[in-house]
């Protein structure tokens, strides 16, 4: 699934659902089977099957990364892959018959059904693991995931809360709850009983519980920033409250990304939230600050951002396009310097 950080650095704005699901939702591909040192002649079993599991895929993996670009997977190939999964679907249902009650291989082959692309046989397998334990909240995320991606989304926000019941030290649990009330305000609005501001309250209220879980997380502190570009400012009664509710998210904008900045450790993510200061800046008509922020990135993988947003900050102003003369020297024009990358 795509990482947060793809979105973060590249404006992708909170728009796309699909998107923001997957970086937020990123763990929900496959729950993880701890190793259990034991004796246990069942557990030696699982272990084994889970390896096997393990080398299926990778093998498998291997033959499709050999391929050469542009090629179709022909019958013959296609069935090479079947056959190495069909050999791991056997091992499962086998050791399921031999342990009705084994609900970590009811999971884990879930996961594997999904890994192979069977999605809803997967669900199944998942709902039904989550009926023989229900104490076990990655199952619970799992599936909360795959409703927020698949539907029905109301049944979503019940099972993070589940999970968050059962782990509510795991991070990932609460930033999900948080992306699935914010992306699906009109259904969050319905579940909790609140309006669109207070989806948003509520959605920050998860967001921070997740911050607090990891306060060093600069792919959280990202998606978390990138979120406000969604919100809308309070109602207001007149031009003066309307301007003021406006400025009110630009700020928290501007600092949740200045939070993100300070947990960057790569020079290309910290250029990536220069962008997002500098579009907010724009947002508060603050131009000196917006320039300090473009004139810094100059890494290719941002040239497309950092030209719209160069328009973008030159229209806001009245500024005439690159190459056409200002009108005098007492314009902005002629005090605000462009960056090298727009100079024809």
């Amino acid at each position: 699934m795509s990482d947060v950080l793809a979105g973060a650095l590249t404006l992708l704005l909170a728009t796309n659902k699909t998107a923001v699901l997957n970086s937020a939702l990123e763990e929900r591909a496959g729950i993880s089977v701890p190793v259990v040192a034991t004796n246990d002649p069942v557990e030696a079993d699982f272990q084994a099957l889970l390896r096997l599991d393990d080398q299926v895929s990778d093998q498998v993996e291997r033959w499709l990364d050999a391929l050469p670009d542009g090629a179709e997977v022909g019958a013959e190939f296609k069935a090479r892959i079947d056959g190495r999964h069909d050999e791991v679907r056997k091992r499962y249902l086998s050791f399921m018959e031999r342990n009705p009650k084994h609900a970590r291989s009811v999971v884990a082959y879930g996961s594997f059904l999904g890994d192979i692309g069977d999605e809803f046989a997967m669900v199944d397998q998942w709902e039904r693991a989550r009926s023989m334990d229900p104490s076990n909240p990655a199952v619970w995320n799992n599936l909360a995931g795959h409703y927020a991606h698949r539907g029905p989304i109301e049944k979503a926000f019940p099972y993070f809360e589940k999970a968050i019941e059962l782990k509510p030290t795991e991070a990932q649990y609460w930033h999900s709850l948080g992306t699935v009330t914010y992306l699906f305000r009109r259904d969050a609005e319905k579940y909790y009983g609140v309006d669109e501001q207070g989806v948003f309250k509520k959605a920050f209220e998860f967001y921070a519980k997740a911050t607090a879980l990891r306060p060093l997380d600069f792919k959280l502190a990202s998606d978390v920033a990138q979120t406000w570009y969604g919100v809308k400012p309070a109602p207001a009664t007149n031009e003066v409250a309307r301007k003021a509710a406006e400025l009110a998210v630009a700020e928290s904008g501007l600092g949740a990304w200045t939070n993100a900045m300070r947990l960057a450790t790569l020079d290309e993510e910290r250029e990536g939230v220069r962008l997002h200061l500098a579009r907010w800046q724009i947002k508060a008509g603050r131009w000196s600050e917006a320039r300090t922020h473009l004139d810094v990135v100059t890494n290719a993988v941002h040239s497309v951002v950092k030209v719209r947003l160069e328009r973008t900050w030159r229209e806001k102003q009245g500024l005439p396009p690159l190459g056409v003369p200002s009108t005098g020297p007492g314009t902005p024009e002629a005090t605000a310097p462009a960056a090298p990358a727009d100079r024809p």
